[in-house]
This record gives C-alpha cells, sequence and structure tokens, in this order.
C-alpha cells in the first residue's frame, strides 16, 4: 500500500463549522469522479499499531484536472478526537493520503442519472458534474439535489455557473421538499440514482425509490455491496427505533 505524505497547501471554510482542505497532487496518484480515499492525521503511523481514530474515509471533492486533491467535512458538537485534531491543522501541516477506491463513477449507458446527497454529502457528487460537464457522452440528463436544513449550500456557487440544458441543480432545505420534487414530474424516466447521506436518509431513500419502482442495481451507495441488503432488511421507522 502506497501512503502519500502531503502538506496541507489551503484550507477553504465553506460554510460555518465546514471547511475543504487541499493537497497538491502527486504524478502518479489518479482517481475516477466519486472516488474516495483513507486521510491519516500526521503520526497516526507513527508507533508499532496505527491509531485508527485518526484516520478517516473521505469522499474527494476534486478531479485529477485539477490537480489538487481536496476534501471537505463539518465539524459538530461532540465531534471525534479526529475532526478536533483536523480542525486545529494549519496550512503546511501533513496529510496522509492512501488507498483510494471508487464505488460511485459515471454509469454511461444512455440514461438520466439523479444524483442526492445530504448536506456534506454533496462533496461525492460535485466531481460527477464536473465530469458530465466535461464529457456528457451517453448520459442523456443530470439532476443534482442537495438537501441542507442550514441553507449554507456547499459549492453552490461554482455548480450553478454550469450552463447546460440537461442539468440541472435543486437546493432544498428540508426532507418534505425532496419528497414532493421526488414525487412530482421533474425526475426523469428510467434514471439510474446516486444517494449520499447519513444512514437514517440513505435507509427512507432506497426504499422510497423501491416503492416507486427503482430496480436496486439502479440505486448507487457509497457503501461496500453487503450494507445495501442491510439496509433493505430494515424499514426507515425500525432503524430510528434501533437508535
Amino acid at each position: 500500500m502506497v501512503k502519500y505524505r502531503l502538506k496541507i497547501t489551503d484550507i477553504v471554510e465553506e460554510a460555518f463549522g465546514t471547511r475543504t482542505y487541499f493537497m497538491d497532487m502527486p504524478e502518479d496518484f489518479l482517481w475516477d469522479e466519486g472516488s474516495h480515499v483513507h486521510i491519516g492525521l500526521a503520526g497516526y503511523d507513527a508507533g508499532e499499531k496505527p491509531v485508527s481514530a485518526w484516520v478517516r474515509h473521505m469522499s474527494i471533492m476534486t478531479l485529477p484536472t485539477e490537480k489538487k486533491i481536496g476534501f471537505t467535512t463539518r465539524k459538530r458538537e461532540n465531534c471525534s478526537e479526529f475532526k478536533e485534531r483536523l480542525f486545529d491543522s494549519k496550512v503546511g501541516d501533513e496529510i496522509v493520503v492512501f488507498k483510494p477506491g471508487s464505488r460511485m463513477g459515471l454509469r454511461r449507458e444512455k440514461r438520466p442519472v439523479v444524483l442526492i446527497s445530504m448536506g456534506v454529502g454533496i462533496a461525492t457528487m460535485r466531481p460527477l458534474v464536473l465530469a458530465y460537464n466535461k464529457d456528457g457522452k451517453d448520459i442523456s440528463q443530470v439532476l443534482n439535489i442537495n438537501v441542507d436544513a442550514s441553507g449554507e449550500f456547499l459549492y453552490r456557487n461554482d455548480l450553478d455557473r454550469i450552463s447546460c440544458d440537461t442539468y440541472c441543480n435543486y437546493w432544498l432545505d428540508g426532507r418534505e421538499k425532496l419528497y414532493e420534487l421526488m414525487d412530482g414530474p421533474f425526475i426523469p424516466e428510467n434514471a439510474i440514482y446516486y444517494l449520499v447521506g447519513s444512514d437514517t436518509f440513505l435507509i427512507d431513500l432506497i426504499h422510497r425509490l423501491g416503492k416507486n419502482g427503482i430496480p436496486i442495481e439502479d440505486i448507487m451507495i457509497d457503501k461496500k455491496p453487503e450494507f445495501m441488503s442491510r439496509f433493505l432488511m430494515i424499514s426507515p421507522g425500525e432503524f430510528n427505533v434501533l437508535l
């Protein structure tokens, strides 16, 4: 396993408690749109045993053509040790990047694509949108839907600048508005759905899409395959009870 020890080159305050961290891209580190990577804080592997609490799986919110590796994360109250240490980091500090993977690459099947994300989950969707804008081959339409109750929509200025007749953004401040949109006439038929958000968000949407006749193979989530079968076995109400 190759580990890249990179310096933070820029930190962007996207919204309250939400930051994007950038590192320069090594020439031999490449990835596809929708990829994730492991981010380790400096010193996580300095001892005999790695400190797992200092490592997190993050979506890469950039494309290789941007020559930067970027990831966006949000810090909330009672956050993890990883988030506390990360938010104390400064430009010039080291980040360890390793073990990239992809489960969310664009499927070019001459069909529409619907991207639905919750909050900072749009970090996964940004490179999908940019890849489509660069090359829309075999994708008939893209809808990008982001739900954020705070109303502070990440990357909105950049994504709203995309001028394309077959691309549209929806910025929604509540799930009820999402449900109305999903049941309305603006969602294209025969679409492939990409979902990113909390487990409760994913379970809810997977079950809603299933009731609307969407085949499970047309629902993409950024998790290992076994998670989908688990989510299908739990109804949204049951999941809330388990919590």
